[in-house]
């Protein structure tokens, strides 16, 4: 629920370590030391707050995964291999392969899931929540507001605006 609700890329996330979780009363902070828009190492912080439904609170979920983890120094998130926990780190490609095994067993086609989901999907739910764009912008940290445009929100917005359903059909 964190990759979700974060909003991070999925390289960010199989990167962070439990140094980089300042857990605060009403949420988290989650420092990505290096990115793909970051190269130089500045590092950004992200802001993740608990969610509305128990079920789904993201942060009620790392804490449920940080039990299970442990609380010793190193990756947050690890690989799970024949049932244990290993203290490698989880790699991007894992948390595609995780994604697409997590649709499926929801009943979805996980043809179309990739690791790019989250973040996308974050963005997308966003948008249909009417959230601006320029706070979707901050929390995913597009620098160009067209790409979070083009890539994100036009396709929600041309089904909003389309004419298709005022045609009698």
């Amino acid at each position: 629920m964190i990759d979700f609700a974060s909003a991070l890329r999925r390289s960010e996330l199989a990167a962070l370590t439990l140094a980089d979780l300042d857990i605060r009363p009403h949420g988290l902070l989650l420092t990505a030391r290096r990115s793909k828009t970051d190269q130089e190492g500045r590092g950004h912080v992200v802001g993740v707050v608990h969610g509305q439904h128990a079920a789904t609170d993201p942060i009620a979920a790392l804490h449920h995964s940080l039990n299970r983890r442990g609380h010793t120094p190193g990756p947050l998130f690890v690989n799970l291999r024949t049932g244990h926990l290993t203290h490698d780190p989880i790699h991007g490609d894992g948390i595609a392969r995780m994604l697409k095994r997590r649709a499926t067993a929801a009943g979805l086609s996980a043809e179309r899931i990739t690791g790019h989901s989250l973040r996308s999907g974050h963005a997308t739910t966003a948008a249909l929540a009417g959230v601006s764009i320029e706070k979707i912008a901050a929390q995913t940290r597009h620098r160009h507001l067209s790409t979070l445009l083009e890539r994100y929100i036009r396709p929600i917005d041309a089904l909003q605006h389309t004419t298709s359903g005022d045609l009698g059909l």
